[in-house]
């Protein structure tokens, strides 16, 4: 009669006779203070939850640990690649440099050992 009367809803007056119905039915029809052993400890759920939630943080940070460490590794290995491949292609453009400055001296060489062969002609 009392959910009847207010001014709810139909879904919330449904639980609310449900949750009342719950209730007495847990009261075995005796009116009074609840036994002394009704309540039970809760906490222990509370710490396992805690506990689950640090072991599964840790086991995050261990992971994102070593992809930091392995993505730290390959930046390394790239590094050190690329700085020889730098390093090899300087090495190259130096023998490049050797090579056309002696192509050139003995183009000039040449070009003059024909100008003298060309006018003793």
């Amino acid at each position: 009669a009392l959910v009847q009367a207010s001014k709810i809803s139909v879904a919330d007056a449904t639980q609310l006779t449900s949750l009342l119905q719950q209730r007495s039915d847990a009261d075995d029809g005796e009116p009074g203070a609840p036994a002394a052993a009704a309540y039970e400890s809760k906490s222990g759920g509370i710490v396992d939850t805690l506990q689950d939630l640090q072991e599964k943080a840790e086991a995050q940070l261990d992971d994102s640990r070593k992809k930091e460490t392995t993505a730290a590794h390959n930046f390394e290995m790239l590094k050190q690649s690329l700085e020889d491949e730098v390093k090899f292609a300087k090495k190259d453009m130096d023998e490049a440099k050797k090579g056309i400055a002696a192509s050139e001296e003995k183009k000039a060489d040449a070009e003059g050992e024909l100008e003298t062969t060309t006018k003793e002609l």
